[in-house]
Formats: C-alpha cells, structure tokens, sequence
C-alpha cells in the first residue's frame, strides 16, 4: 500500500532508549514498510504495542521493477523507539523503511549479486 505523500510504510519498538533507532512519539502512528524481489518467504522483523514481531510473509503488493512490497500499521501510546528487517536467502533486492506519522524517518536498501539480500531500517 502507498502512504501518505505516495510513500511506503511499516512497525515500532517499544522501550527506554535503543542505540541507532527511530524516535516515536507518545500516540504516534507507525507505517513500516518491506520490499524485495522475491515475492514468498519473506523474513520480516519489527515492533508493535505488544513487542517483537518476527514473521515469515507473502508481500502482496505488486511495484514497477518486479518488486514486491508490504506494509504495517501500528500506534504506539507510550513514546517509543522502532528498527525493522527484511531479508530473503534468494533476493537480490531488500527494501525497509520506517514512517512516523507519515515523515520518512529510517530506511535501508541492499542490493545483492549473489542473493541472500537484506535490508533494516533504524
């Protein structure tokens, strides 16, 4: 899914301070969002009002460039700090980047020639 400002989004991690990790604000609105060329078997990692979230998913949203791509929303009550992953052992291309109440906060891109392609957001 696109967000706002025709961008794309993903999840949050809550806690006292992490070292290298996006800011939330208290109420804040989290969209992560995971790319890589491989559509299936994707290993995603991020942070919701519950905690940890690892998950091997199907990205459902077709891009230009034989990318596929997926989001997640979360709020967060409390102020809070956020980092996620994606990572493939067959992708040539990982993508993850992190919106906070739609502003562009954190993003990563790798590009792999021999596969095993991952990417984290912080």
């Amino acid at each position: 899914m696109i967000g706002a400002g025709g961008a794309l989004a993903g999840a949050v991690v809550a806690g006292a301070g992490v070292a290298n990790a996006a800011d939330v604000p208290a109420y804040g609105n989290v969209r992560y969002v995971f790319c890589s060329d491989v559509q299936a078997g994707n290993e995603i990692t991020y942070y919701d009002s519950l905690g940890k979230r690892d998950e091997v998913v199907t990205l459902t949203e077709s891009m230009e460039g034989d990318r596929w791509c997926r989001n997640v929303d979360v709020q967060f009550r409390k102020e809070s700090f956020t980092w996620s992953a994606i990572s493939h052992p067959d992708a040539h291309y990982a993508y993850a980047a992190i919106y906070v109440n739609g502003k562009l906060v954190a993003r990563d891109e790798d590009r792999s020639t021999y596969g095993y392609a991952s990417a984290q957001a912080m």
